[in-house]
């Protein structure tokens, strides 16, 4: 049996197919398990391992409704302007890109036939599989891409992704208003597209896997203008079906999916409200498949409950998360100009009592990159808990009697709790703390804009598994903008931004790592960060669930899983 004739098969049963929420489990009939056999012997062929990496390794069952809750709404389904990773893993079910990830973060083809990258390393040539199609049924081109990408650069579009893709050739002058386009970009034939960057960039490849670059159409995008996000038209497996605001998501298949990978649910449906504790009852009473989907991945007071319950453990899943918690100190804002007051509060700030805060899930900080990361350095000394030499810093630095500060940070629990700790931490050396929490929204908003706030608390998890994207992107002084700035401390050092040049386009893996460490070492000296802690990752799940295992890039690929019969 081909792949049309299974997906006309699978058309014929969506006719037919019955609401699914609230109903618990439903047969497949025989001729679907077989097309769905048939389909993955078809994948083998062309090369495509979908159940890689997949536990339980049963035959999928078609069919079925996945049901998650969040405890606030996502901030947006347009994949320009959502940068959370509660937003991702509903990006991926609605819209596709060129490249993803496979189970051992090599890059791999995704919606791209092929690439390949210049020996000067500036630029790279994508050939488009062919067949794809958008949601609305139109084929994609190589130019919905140029479209993509240039809309991300757009000032009015006021993406948080924008850093990432300003190395491509023309990007400044497009983004001043002085081209109409980013000549960078070309699609010299409908299935190929032509990124050319001003300087060389073996970083960017992973870029081009990032949710911002997932193609979007053209016209689809003009006709909905800044309302796009309520009617996302993508290339993935599932299209948004309903979204009530503060209430729910739910998500269909789309009739014009045509991607490498099968997807079995027939729905995912989402609970929009409640926090981490109603939804582990919620979990627990079985009407929940997933226990929580924040990256906490379990809720903070009941973990040590769940970690000695046999049963509930037997579906916990836990891996080391490639993240940094810590605290941003805005470098252009006095005292935190100064780096002996920057290295005081590292002194100052208690790192393992934040960690059994939160239950001893994760290991402290010595510096920037975290233990999963290419270039991670066990050698670094980071800061230890000493407050007699905080004290001596401000002393030298002129605040022997302290200063006043404010520290941003997200209104969740685990936030929350770090905050108020570190609030006490920083009063024994006599710097007295505002605490300012704020809906992610707003938090972003804020921490994201110059010379706005002083420190802010929250982790930074990984977008590529390369180390320019923790120090390339967050302590480059050349991505300085004034708002939507990922480098929140606004840190500038010629010395560390020539190392990370030279690393962006050194083509010797060794040499390149050890620039980054050269670099990092530079930016722990300077402390334009309190460097806090490595998260772990968890996930709680139901028997029934199959599907991926935790992956350090997606942790939820929601577009993979199964409920078995």
């Amino acid at each position: 049996m081909n792949l049309a004739t299974i997906k006309s098969e699978i058309g014929t049963w969506r006719n037919q197919r019955r609401p699914l929420f609230g109903v618990r489990r439903f047969l497949v009939s025989r001729i679907f398990s077989a097309a769905i056999l048939s389909a993955l012997a078809v994948c083998c062929l062309v090369g495509v391992d979908s159940m890689a990496g997949v536990k339980g390794m049963r035959d999928p069952t078609l069919g079925g409704t996945l049901r998650l809750a969040l405890p606030t709404d996502v901030r947006s389904l347009d994949p320009a302007i959502a940068y959370e990773p509660e937003s991702w893993p509903f990006l991926r079910l609605l819209y596709h890109g060129l490249l993803d990830y496979d189970e051992d973060l090599n890059l791999v083809p995704w919606q791209a036939r092929d690439w390949n990258i210049s020996p000067d390393g500036r630029t790279y040539t994508f050939h488009l599989l062919p067949g794809v199609r958008f949601s609305n049924g139109r084929e994609v081109r190589a130019q919905d891409y140029c479209f993509t990408l240039e809309r991300i650069l757009n000032p009015k579009t006021k993406s948080p992704g924008d850093g990432f893709f300003r190395g491509i050739l023309g990007a400044k002058e497009f983004q001043d208003g002085k081209a109409p386009h980013v000549r960078g970009l070309r699609s010299p034939e409908p299935d190929t597209l032509v990124i050319e960057l001003s300087t060389p960039d073996l970083s960017f490849q992973y870029m081009m896997a990032m949710p911002f670059a997932f193609v979007v159409p053209q016209e689809v995008v003009e006709l909905y203008q800044d309302d796009f996000a309520q009617h996302p038209t993508g290339t993935g497996p599932y299209i948004l079906r309903d979204w009530r605001r503060g209430a729910r998501l739910r998500f269909g298949r789309n009739p014009f999916y045509s991607g490498r990978e099968i997807s079995y649910l027939e729905a995912i449906e989402v609970m929009i409200g409640g926090d981490e504790t109603l939804h582990l009852m919620m979990f627990e009473r079985g009407e929940l498949d997933i226990a929580c989907i924040t990256p906490a991945g379990v809720p903070i007071p009941d973990f040590t409950r769940i970690m000695r319950n046999p049963v509930l453990r037997k579906g916990l899943e836990q891996m080391p998360h490639s993240a940094t918690w810590y605290i941003s100190l805005n470098t252009e804002l006095p005292p935190l100009d100064n780096a002996k007051v920057r290295r005081a509060m590292n002194y100052a700030t208690d790192k393992q009592r934040l960690i059994r805060l939160l239950n001893n899930r994760g290991i402290p900080a010595r510096g920037v990159l975290p233990p999963p990361m290419p270039g991670f350095n066990p050698k670094l000394k980071g800061y230890d808990y000493d407050p007699a030499k905080a004290r001596q810093l401000l002393a030298e630095a002129g605040y022997a009697q302290g200063f006043k500060t404010a520290i941003w940070h997200e209104n969740d629990l685990a936030s929350s709790r770090l905050a108020a700790a570190i609030k006490q931490d920083w009063s024994q050396v006599r710097v007295e703390v505002e605490l300012r929490p704020a809906a992610l929204a707003m938090y972003l908003e804020a921490v994201k804009r110059r010379t706005n706030a002083p420190c802010a608390l929250g982790p930074w998890f990984q977008d590529y598994p390369d180390p320019s994207n923790f120090l390339d992107v967050l302590f480059h002084g050349g991505r300085i903008v004034d708002v939507n700035c990922n480098n929140r401390a606004f840190y500038n050092n010629a010395k560390v931004n020539r190392l990370l040049d030279e690393a962006a386009s050194c083509g010797d893996v060794e040499r390149r790592l050890d620039l980054y460490q050269q670099a990092e070492v530079i930016i722990v000296e300077e402390a334009p960060w309190v460097f806090l802690f490595h998260p772990f990752l968890y996930k709680l799940s139901q028997p029934w669930l199959r599907g991926p295992k935790l992956h350090p890039i997606w942790p939820s690929r929601f577009e993979r899983m199964w409920i078995e019969k």
